[in-house]
């Protein structure tokens, strides 16, 4: 069971010293239940034990002690093992290729580490109270096997018949939760398209109103399905409690049938019965809870397995992943130039067909030079890339870094000199993997940007990226000149900015940045100005011109 395993696994206490406190709480609470019997049978006979009383107290200590005791320990336990799923889950996608990223999708990975998430670390503590009282009950049964093996026979063959009943009608209603929840995240879907696509549901009035009605539909059919699911958990609550009455009566009127002496343990057997009605519900009820856990545990393991599985890996013609000859690249060196050396690339379906390719691409970008490369749409260029900047591994070819190939365990430190802005890029407020730097150097690019009066740098954040694209785009390439790599990529950023602004890049801030010695790489189509560049790079049907 994979619930087991990761208990087993990733504890860092011992299993057997938590058993033991169950174990513990389990006698206490019997041991309350037996003092409570005699302390009756003595007070119907006027009489009253100190010792009995002691006894009760000690009981009582023992239960609180080791209640508290597991609780806090699984609680604890519980959320570091949660803690260590979701870094696990972070670091692999972290490892991941963007055309992995794309194939899982982000809805599956937010719900891994949101709703599957929550969902285990509610099941975690309500599995260890049904164990507990798993525990509890085997102790409570054998004390009134020692009353009344009737009555122990009697309780134990109904409990047994209704638990496979209730189970079998609980697993329908799990099933029923999973498509209510499924209905739920298509209504969240919905609500993104109504809040991400504002301005063109404001736009047409056609559109609006499809869109209306599909919310209202799903809202109602997430209703409906809420409240089925609702309307049956009571339903199950309602015939449980309805088996313990039966089984009150049966122990009360069945059972005096078979034995004579019945009459002598009836209030003890019945109080113990009474004692079982919790404990039996709550068990009941953790089950599915382990049913629900192991579910969203083996997806969370499908998700961690397919990013392990499609790590970005360097490999050859073969197939095979390249070791590669040389160290990690000193983060001192000066990176004078890249060449891309009959790279080949090739995108495959689910069956490994060759798809849309790439290559062989050769091409040398040099410090202190700006490089355009431009092309149709579909020539290539992004992917071309995402080759060069190492996010991608290429099935063949070579990267050279000042004349020298680059091995697969210097793709990070390689990865490290670049500083981009692609054109789906994310804005970060936080200047993370910056150190702090100096507010007037800041200060300096926010006006050379012209956004100095929306934006600030505070506490090494930007005060608000809540802008319009072609200004985000701008706080985006501040960000990179503060990062002040040697290598800089731009992709297509000029496409949002106006005619004023896009004059002032290609004409001022380009011809900067290659005389501060950066290797300056563009993907434009801005054809007005390329002769800015120092070269350009044309790209049609994945391969260079000339």
């Amino acid at each position: 069971m994979i619930l087991v395993d990761l208990i087993r696994q990733r504890t860092r206490v011992s299993l057997r010293g938590v058993a033991m406190l169950t174990a513990l709480s389990g006698i206490a609470t019997t041991m309350i239940l037996m003092v409570v019997n005699m302390a009756a049978e003595q007070a119907a006979q006027g009489q009253a034990s100190v010792r009995l009383l002691a006894l009760m107290g000690v009981s009582l200590l023992a239960y609180a002690w080791s209640q508290r005791q597991s609780d806090v320990i699984v609680a604890r336990e519980a959320e570091h093992i949660l803690h260590n799923l979701r870094l696990r889950l972070f670091d692999n996608v972290r490892k991941a290729g963007p055309d992995t990223l794309n194939d899982i999708g982000q809805g599956p990975l937010q719900t891994a580490l949101t709703q599957e998430m929550q969902t285990i670390s509610g099941a975690l503590p309500m599995i260890l109270t049904g164990l507990q009282q798993m525990v509890l009950l085997v102790f409570v049964s054998l004390y009134m096997a020692w009353l009344s093996m009737p009555a122990f026979i009697m309780v134990m063959g109904f409990s047994v018949i209704a638990a496979v009943v209730h189970l079998h009608r609980a697993r329908k209603v799990s099933d029923a939760t999973r498509d209510a929840v499924a209905e739920e995240n298509k209504l969240f879907d919905g609500l993104t398209d109504l809040l991400q696509g504002f301005k063109e549901v404001r736009m047409s009035r056609a559109r609006r109103d499809d869109l209306m009605v599909q919310l209202y539909d799903l809202s109602d059919r997430t209703r409906l399905a809420k409240t089925a699911i609702k309307r049956q958990w009571g339903r199950e609550f309602s015939l449980i409690q309805l088996a313990f009455y039966v089984m009150m009566g049966l122990m009360v009127f069945v059972v005096p049938i078979f034995t004579t002496d019945y009459h002598e343990v009836a209030t003890q057997t019945t109080t113990a019965a009474l004692f079982m009605i919790g404990p039996i519900g709550s068990l009941l009820f953790a089950i599915p809870s382990f049913g629900n856990a192991e579910a969203s545990l083996a997806q969370i393991s499908r998700l961690d397995q397919a990013l392990i599985a499609a790590a970005s890996l360097p490999t050859g013609k073969d197939g095979v992943v390249k070791t590669g000859q040389g160290a990690v690249l000193p983060v001192d060196d000066v990176v004078r130039d890249i060449t891309l050396s009959d790279l080949c690339f090739a995108y495959r379906d689910q069956n490994g067909g060759k798809g849309f390719a790439l290559g062989p691409l050769n091409a040398k970008f040099e410090r202190g030079k700006i490089s355009f490369i431009t092309g149709g749409n579909g020539a290539g260029k992004s992917t071309m890339i995402s080759l060069l900047t190492g996010l991608r591994s290429a099935e063949s070819g070579d990267i050279l870094v000042n004349g020298v190939p680059l091995a697969p365990d210097q793709l990070q430190s390689y990865r490290d000199r670049f500083a981009t802005v692609f054109s789906d890029y994310h804005l970060f407020r936080d200047l993370f993997g910056i150190a702090p730097v100096d507010p007037e150097r800041a200060q300096m690019l926010l006006e050379k940007m012209e956004i100095d009066d929306k934006v600030e740098l505070v506490d090494n954040a930007f005060s608000t990226t809540d802008l319009s694209q072609g200004q985000r785009k701008r706080l985006m390439l501040v960000t990179a000149m503060l990062e002040d790599k040697p290598v800089l990529v731009l992709d297509e950023w000029a496409a949002d900015q106006d005619p004023y602004f896009r004059k002032i890049f290609y004409e001022y801030l380009l011809p900067e940045l290659r005389d501060q010695g950066k290797i300056v790489i563009c993907v434009t189509h801005d054809d007005r100005w390329f002769h800015i560049a120092d070269q350009v790079c044309y790209l049609r049907d994945g391969a260079f011109e000339g």
